[in-house]
């Protein structure tokens, strides 16, 4: 076992001594551990079953997130076989013993009847329902409960909770936790590459409102994310056709169509915090992203008089203000988003998701054009370390993307004194060095994190280069399922073309502002890092280039032909 999955399984220990006993504590009684697997039942229906809620009384329920193959039951033989005799697993179908009644009190007679001082009964369900296939619902149910067997089934009280390591989130482990549990309570050693954590009860009360929240987001995400997907794209249409058009559209719908084009930050900013919501419905969703995006762009408007380039700048500090509040608020928003993808999904369950890595490199630049270079530099590195350090965002994809925006944004601006060799070795320097301080961070981390078991299992630089190919293979299947996902990906190209040699419109604004030129230039740059530093390329790119064809158009459009306002 490795050096942080050992200091990861000691904090466990010490965290809940009553839950996860060192191996001597075995000696003073014989332990038995029940694993029942009832499959094919939604959450609430387990905890429907008096005898398993009388468990979760006694100890916690949760939401599991199956991350492995289900195999044939039992699933679970990892465990030293020489403790194999402590466990004893059963898989009670509820159609094959006639109901979950029957199920329930089969599950009582055995566990009472055990021939031990203290038991651990897991009560799970691997496998989904049809109603829950229906319903995209893929959290399935799990209870908990440790103590004398005659003591398990409380008839009073509030259902408890349960959380794990793996996903700091109460309420919320994975299948891979299971091995961990089972070894930790029976005193054994854990297999040789574990990649769960021992699952622990916590404070009630039981996720029952957190599935509703994930079950109504599932429901929401794909038809609101699909019609603000659609209002991005119109408004690049017609924001591309205007700047062509120049001069020959009314200034009215011009201007109209330059705040719809800078507005793209604001609506990602919406989508993500509507997760803080105190209903997740359409009543309450839409009225919301509506006025975000509205009021999140037009409040930055009296900035204009200052110049066109203060207005993305006054909207991207408010973007990163909007992080770091989420941050310290431990990402709450980002359990049930309206962008697409959640906590809950697995992949992530804590920290900054993928897909705003794009709005956080976009955000960035549009506030750091208008500051002096190391100053833009610093404020970039300080986004980076913010995006990759554990107990942050925990994202390593995220930290390599906006370190290299960090070393781009220096070689670009000061171009002329460093040149093209001294700028290509101040991005790789900025990428390496970043990337070595978030790693040797979530080395030493206490807790294990996504980039600590992306460090014991990469295998040195094979190992690295490795992951890198399988993870562009990540990208590039969800692109071959989705073809939609093409789009940013050949939109940053295009659009990054056209910020190098831009038409006569936009090549105007460039000129009045060297440093918004820059800007996008960089971003679209990033985008391009994003794509290659994630799995989900696409996700992570896709901001990246709205706010980078968003910012360009819509700045040309405010400024107008010909038209010089601020400095």
């Amino acid at each position: 076992m490795s050096r942080a999955r050992r200091a990861g399984l000691a904090a466990a220990l010490v965290c809940l001594p009553l839950v996860l006993t060192p191996a001597a504590a075995a000696q003073d009684g014989r332990r038995e551990a029940f694993l029942i697997d009832v499959p094919r039942v939604s959450f609430e229906e387990l905890l429907g079953v008096p005898e398993v809620l009388a468990l979760a009384r006694s100890g916690g329920a949760g939401l599991m997130r199956v991350q492995e193959p289900v195999e044939p039951f039992p699933a679970y033989p990892q465990v030293d076989p020489g403790d194999m005799s402590a466990i004893t697993d059963w898989e009670m179908d509820p159609e094959v013993m006639g109901g979950l009644d029957v199920v329930g009190s089969t599950i009582r007679e055995r566990v009472e009847g055990a021939d031990a001082e203290e038991v651990l009964v897991v009560v799970m369900s691997r496998t989904g329902s049809a109603e829950m296939a229906s319903e995209k619902d893929e959290l399935h149910p799990v209870v908990m409960a440790i103590g004398p067997p005659e003591t398990l089934f409380a008839t009073q009280g509030e259902a408890g909770s349960v959380s794990s390591d793996t996903t700091r989130r109460v309420g919320v482990v994975t299948d891979l936790d299971v091995v961990p549990t089972l070894a930790a309570f029976l005193g054994t050693d854990l297999p040789a590459d574990p990649t769960g954590a021992p699952i622990r009860l916590v404070g009630g009360p039981a996720p029952f409102d957190l599935h509703e929240r994930y079950l109504a987001q599932r429901r929401l995400y794909v038809p609101i994310g699909t019609a603000a997907a659609i209002y991005v794209t119109v408004v690049g249409l017609l924001g591309a056709a205007f700047v062509w058009l120049g001069g020959r559209v009314p200034e009215i719908a011009r201007r109209a169509v330059g705040w719809a084009c800078l507005s793209a930050a604001a609506i990602g900013t919406g989508l993500l915090a509507a997760g803080h919501l105190p209903q997740l419905t359409y009543a309450a969703g839409v009225p919301f992203l509506a006025i975000v995006t509205v009021f999140g762009t037009m409040a930055f408007s009296p900035l204009e008089r200052r110049g066109t380039v203060w207005v993305p700048a006054g909207i991207g500090a408010g973007v990163l203000g909007f992080f770091v509040v989420e941050a310290v608020l431990g990402w709450g928003a980002m359990l049930t988003p309206l962008l697409g993808g959640t906590h809950l999904d697995g992949g992530r369950f804590y920290g900054l998701p993928n897909v705003a890595i794009g709005l956080l490199v976009g955000a960035s630049l549009w506030l750091a054009q208008r500051l002096r270079t190391w100053i833009g530099v610093a404020l970039l590195v300080a986004v980076a370390l913010g995006a990759g350090m554990p107990y942050l965002g925990s994202n390593l994809g995220a930290g390599v993307t906006l370190f290299a925006a960090a070393g781009l944004w220096l070689a670009v601006r000061e171009r002329r004194r460093l040149g093209p060799w001294k700028g290509a070795a101040a991005v790789a320097l900025a990428v390496v060095g970043g990337t070595a301080v978030i790693l040797l961070a979530h080395r030493v981390s206490p807790l294990p994190t996504h980039v600590t078991r992306f460090e014991e299992t990469a295998g040195g630089a094979a190992g690295v280069w490795g992951t890198f190919v399988d993870r562009l293979g990540v990208g590039i299947d969800l692109i071959r399922r989705n073809p939609a996902a093409l789009v940013p990906v050949v939109g940053l190209l295009a659009s990054l073309a056209v910020a190098l040699r831009p038409p006569a419109a936009i090549a105007t604004t460039f000129e009045r502002w060297p440093a918004w030129r820059d800007a996008v230039v960089v971003c679209l740059l990033a985008g391009i890092v994003a794509y290659v530093a994630n799995d989900t390329g696409a996700a992570a790119a896709g901001f990246a280039f709205g706010l980078g064809l968003g910012g360009m158009l819509g700045v040309s459009l405010l400024a107008g032909p010909g038209k010089i306002v601020g400095s």
